[in-house]
């Protein structure tokens, strides 16, 4: 114990320079008065010196000479005599003159300036270029490891270590391989053909997250030639965009020369560290201004959630007429939950190379070549030819993916996995879900307590059977339902499916929510915290058998075809009941048929047995559906005729650089003899949990519009206005305003078969909006907001809350 303190005081007594006086101090332009990264700083005479950090900020500790010098390229050299120094400098270093082509770059013009100016001016034509090589092959291989300390508690829980871990070159800690994949491609003019393709990963129920969600965001392709690189949900400006002048600092490094020919190297660095900006270091022609090279870090303190490091860096070389195309494309990146305590200093490099116990250390390496000779060698065996030099995964790392994925502990913490992407967890042959269902509330039941099951398939694999049993605590009945999906062939193109159950259900329950929302909860709560916050439970539901049959289509265009013939008989319940003109009525029966259309335009998705998943990102989903049905109704002498309701929807997201919005927005149209339930009833969920599509401040009933549209959207800041703010910048927040609006009426083309009950009010035909502002990733998962009704129209009805405060889990990068 007394060593270990002895060790810790001679470690502080050493970083703290108390045996040899230090200098410290900034380096800036001495006319801008802006600090100037990357600096030379050194002693003349010696081989001591250092460099400047991205603030300016240089310190050397005991200074072994007389005189200090300051350098760096564009600015002209300063010295300084240590014995009339403090130990405090500020250096401003005034710009050179230097000369470019013809072209004079003057002081007040740096040289780096000019030089960007040079690459916007052959933009264009250097990326045409590029575009023009049509005709080439890839080969791509990524990995993901995680770091593992073979000697902590962590062990216990694997037989032999030595199995399941390898070593990585530059690292002297052991990792675990999660996911291993190897991609050759062929492209051509007209096509892109996967050649070859091997993968394999630890968790296979969670392989399409780490694929859509880790890889898809953040190892991504990186074309700098684009005004903006998507990174992390956010848009990266490239050091090259036209407008990267208002986000970097450019200084010029040097002059290089190889086989004759000239490049320049500049250095870039983001004039805000905390906004999602890259730093590093280009270099392009000389003689075309063309990238030959670039690297692209993201600095500690941008606003991000789990990236300890990441480098990007893009290769280029000349093809057999003298273009560049590019030769190797490189996506490193360290992620963890926590950042790493030694990972804090300001150069990105060092983050990146500095890992702990259960960090992630993410890799993809993409290399091209457009040699025509690779036309006659096999795919597979693309990788041990002399045109691609890529590392390749052996045999042994395959080998510890498959003793990982027989570990106990590995195969709970992929179903737990399961559990988010899905909403069932897997008991073998069992899955358990949806989770939603499993608890609710309701005024009729009180608490709701569902054991929803299906079969997995680990038993069968193109069907499944399931089904739930429910029990209300109030009324003390049991409720039940069944299902059955088949896929016929070997892929999802076409897909069928049966239902029946007896049930209650809201009546304000959306029959299309399900087409932009994967497992909607129906029962009512909009999410967890809903659930267990309900200020008042919703009466409005009603008694239902319900029998339908379902087929869909899954066309290779992205196209999602469906109809759904159902047989609805409704009962009346102590709080919804079927009344015309005094007269009341029991039950009624609906025979009708769902049909949808979903456009996806090619956005990625993934696939979880008999679903597809799509995650929102830029490109839109959009989908049209219609509901045709008609009635019958016991006793009532009325002939009554059909009905048809047309509703549409469009979800995505816009990225505006390190802000985006997402967005739902919907419409619809209902005529003919109709039930009142068939109306759009836009509710909220009277709880403190924020609702994702449902309203916030509304009551369980509210209006009831047979020609309505409905918007829910929200901008998220990525701290653009908290990242400039001292100590709260440290905390990571980010900024949410949220809108939410209805619109509606009820037409005399609505031919209500029953009377409309009192609770739903239609008095004012105004807009209803509600707006939040609030926000996110406190703790990296939480989501706060403040809501109010906008306008005040219905700033006094007996319908909906004036404001409230909600919460809302969710994480994201």
């Amino acid at each position: 114990m007394s060593r270990i303190f002895t060790i810790a005081i001679f470690l502080v007594v050493v970083s703290s320079g108390v045996f040899a006086q230090g200098i410290s101090g900034v380096v800036v332009d001495a006319a801008t008065k802006e600090a100037i990264p990357f600096a030379n700083i050194w002693i003349k005479g010696t081989m001591q010196g250092t460099q400047s950090d991205l603030d300016g900020r240089f310190s050397i500790n005991g200074p072994k000479g007389d005189t200090l010098a300051v350098s760096t390229v564009g600015y002209v050299e300063q010295e300084f005599l240590l014995s009339k120094v403090g130990r405090e400098l500020r250096v401003e270093l005034k710009q050179d003159v230097k000369q470019i082509d013809e072209v004079t770059v003057k002081s007040e013009v740096p040289f780096a300036r000019v030089v960007f100016n040079l690459i916007q001016k052959n933009k264009k034509e250097n990326r045409d270029r590029l575009a023009n090589v049509k005709n080439y092959k890839s080969i791509e291989n990524t990995t993901v490891y995680i770091a593992v300390d073979t000697t902590a508690k962590v062990s216990r829980f694997f037989d032999n270590m030595s199995d399941i871990t390898v070593s990585l070159e530059g690292h002297d800690m052991q990792f675990s391989p999660i996911y291993l994949a190897e991609k050759g491609e062929d492209v051509s003019a007209d096509s892109v053909k996967v050649a070859y393709l091997k993968k394999d990963g630890i968790f296979p129920r969670s392989e399409s997250f780490i694929e859509s969600f880790v890889l898809k965001n953040v190892a991504v392709s990186m074309d700098f030639y684009d005004e903006n690189i998507q990174i992390m949900d956010r848009g990266y400006v490239s050091p090259i965009s036209r407008s990267a002048l208002l986000y970097y600092n450019y200084y010029f490094n040097d002059t290089i020369y190889q086989n004759g020919h000239k490049f320049y190297q500049l250095t870039y660095a983001p004039k805000n560290l905390r906004n999602p900006l890259f730093s590093g270091s280009f270099t392009v022609d000389a003689e075309t201004y063309a990238l030959t090279k670039i690297d692209a870090y993201i600095s500690e303190k941008a606003n991000l959630n789990f990236i300890n490091g990441f480098r990007g860096s893009v290769v280029y070389q000349t093809d057999q007429e003298g273009n560049y195309f590019f030769d190797e494309q490189k996506v490193d990146i360290n992620m963890s939950l926590f950042a790493n305590k030694d990972s804090t200093t300001s150069y990105a490099s060092k983050r990146l190379e500095s890992v702990s116990s259960g960090n992630w250390l993410i890799n993809k390496t993409t290399s091209y070549s457009t040699s025509p000779r690779l036309a006659d060698v096999k795919a597979k065996d693309w990788k041990t030819q002399p045109e691609f030099a890529v590392d390749q995964l052996d045999a042994e790392t395959y080998q510890s993916v498959d003793n990982l994925k027989k570990q106990p502990i590995v195969k709970n913490v992929d179903k737990v996995g399961g559990v988010a992407l899905t909403s069932f967890f897997n008991m073998g042959k069992i899955d358990v879900g949806p989770v939603f269902d499993i608890y609710s509330t309701n005024k009729i039941e009180g608490n709701r307590i569902t054991i929803p099951l299906r079969t997995s398939e680990q038993m069968f694999e193109r069907f499944s059977v399931g089904g739930f049993l429910g029990y209300g605590t109030a009324n003390k009945e049991f409720k039940y339902g069944a299902n059955f999906d088949f896929q016929p062939g070997e892929t999802d193109k076409f897909l069928f499916r049966f239902k029946y159950f007896n049930d209650y259900n809201l009546i304000s329950q959306d029959r299309f929510l399900r087409f932009v929302k994967h497992n909607p909860n129906n029962k009512g709560n909009s999410n967890f915290i809903a659930v267990f916050t309900t200020k008042e439970k919703n009466p409005y539901l009603k008694e239902e058998k319900y029998l339908e049959g379902r087929i869909e289509y899954n066309a290779p265009s992205d196209i999602h075809l469906e109809a759904s013939p159902y047989v609805n008989w409704n009962y009346a319940t102590p709080y919804v009941s079927f009344t015309k003109d005094g007269v009341p009525y029991n039950k009624y029966t609906n025979y009708g048929v769902l049909v949808d259309a979903r456009f996806a335009f090619g956005q990625h998705y993934d696939r979880y047995f008999f679903d597809r998943i799509y995650y929102v990102d830029p490109i839109p989903v959009i989908d049209v559906g219609a509901d045709i049905g008609r009635l019958s109704v016991p006793g009532m002498e009325d002939d009554l005729g059909f009905y048809a309701r047309f509703h549409s929807s469009i979800q995505g997201r816009i990225l505006l650089g390190q802000m985006f919005v997402n967005y739902m927005l919907n419409g619809g149209y209902l005529f003919g003899d109709a039930p009142f339930d068939q109306l759009d009833l836009p509710v909220g969920s009277m709880s403190l949990g924020y609702a994702k599509f449902r309203f916030n401040l509304l009551h369980h009933a509210s209006f009831a519009h047979n020609v309505y549209t409905n918007l829910h959207a929200h901008l998220n800041g990525g701290g653009v206005l908290l990242n400039r703010v001292p100590l709260v910048r440290k905390l990571k927040l980010r900024e949410v305003v949220s809108l939410k609006v209805h619109y509606g009426k009820l037409t005399d083309s609505y031919k209500g078969v029953f009377d409309l009950p009192e609770y739903y009010d239609n008095s004012k035909n105004a807009p209803y909006a509600e707006i939040g502002f609030g926000v996110t990733n406190i703790f990296k998962v939480l989501r706060v907001e403040y809501v109010r009704q906008l306008g005040g129209t219905y700033r006094n009805s007996d319908f909906t809350y004036k404001n409230g405060i909600f919460f809302r889990t969710e994480m994201s990068f």
